[in-house]
């Protein structure tokens, strides 16, 4: 036995309006080929399921239970294929993106709040991890996008540079210089770093010796094996200084406070990249993309300066 999709639109239609010639009208087929195809079902079943009269037509007691299932599985076909043309167009489906940095404010957490705003039947999962980790996830096709600090390095992968945030000091609230608005490079020469080794901590470390170091004259930092929240602990505890994005200063301790580092030409900004595999063919990739592309994009570089 095989009952096809046109059998339950039709003995559907001959149920809904009660008349063989009705509902053929409303299917815009002739009344033979329904009555054909009726009994045809009825062949296979092996069971009248309508009552014929000069009157019309009217169901019977098996027919009044199998339309009901009918129904249910017309429901689910369309909502099938509502759910495939969604998937299409990135408005269903799933949605793998990985980062290391925060995501308690900035750029990032707002457009993923637009995103899942925009697409709410799209299921987006995050993935926190190191670069060193990311990379090969987003290689194997485990993860659809990465979003990671600094320049354009993994080329081998369709890129797009995106937002810049503002580099950001925490000190010990009784700190001195925790009372202006922000400080200058040259305020840190005799600080004591503490920098994470995890993700972005290396690649911030770099940045301080790049802007402090001098002929005889190297910053005092120290390296933990620790996330950013335990290193903001410790400067909570007044056991140094750190820095670290505008993104990450959602953390509220007591005794942290956090100040803009500035050179001569103005605030001291880091760059973010998107990287995602030129193959993947994600339609909620796509749709992603296009937000963030339709942001104003701030190319700049970890360690470029902006007055903006």
């Amino acid at each position: 036995m095989c009952v096809e999709v046109p059998h339950l639109r039709y003995i559907v239609a001959a149920a809904d309006h009660c008349s063989f010639r009705r509902a053929a009208a409303a299917l815009n087929i002739t009344q033979p080929t329904l009555s054909k195809r009726i009994q045809e079902l009825e062949g296979r079943l092996g069971v009248p399921l309508f009552e014929r009269s000069s009157s019309g037509a009217q169901l019977t007691a098996i027919g009044e239970e199998f339309v009901v299932s009918a129904r249910r599985v017309l429901a689910e076909l369309r909502a099938m294929e509502s759910r495939a043309k969604a998937g299409k167009r990135g408005n269903a489906g799933r949605l793998e993106i990985g980062f290391y940095t925060s995501l308690s404010t900035g750029a990032l957490i707002d457009n993923l709040l637009t995103f899942v705003k925009q697409h709410p039947n799209v299921e987006v999962n995050i993935t926190e991890g190191a670069r060193a980790t990311l990379i090969p996830l987003l290689d194997r096709g485990a993860i659809d996008i990465v979003v990671v600090l600094g320049e354009v390095a993994h080329t081998n992968f369709a890129h797009l540079s995106l937002w810049s945030e503002r580099l950001m000091v925490a000190f010990p609230k009784d700190h001195p210089l925790a009372k202006g608005e922000f400080v200058y490079w040259t305020d840190l020469k005799r600080e004591r770093f503490l920098m994470s080794q995890r993700d972005p901590g290396p690649e911030i470390q770099d940045m301080i010796i790049n802007k402090l170091t001098s002929p005889g004259d190297r910053p005092l930092i120290k390296s933990i094996n620790a996330h950013r929240e335990d290193v903001l602990s410790a400067v909570n505890g007044n056991r140094g200084i750190t820095l670290t994005c505008e993104s990450s200063t959602g953390a509220i301790l007591s005794n942290v406070v956090f100040r803009e580092v500035r050179d001569g030409n103005g605030p001291t900004r880091v760059g973010y990249v998107a990287y995602w595999r030129h193959s993947n063919d994600n339609p909620a990739l796509k749709q992603l993309l296009a937000l963030l592309q339709a942001k104003p994009a701030v190319p700049s570089a970890i360690g470029s300066t902006s007055t903006s």
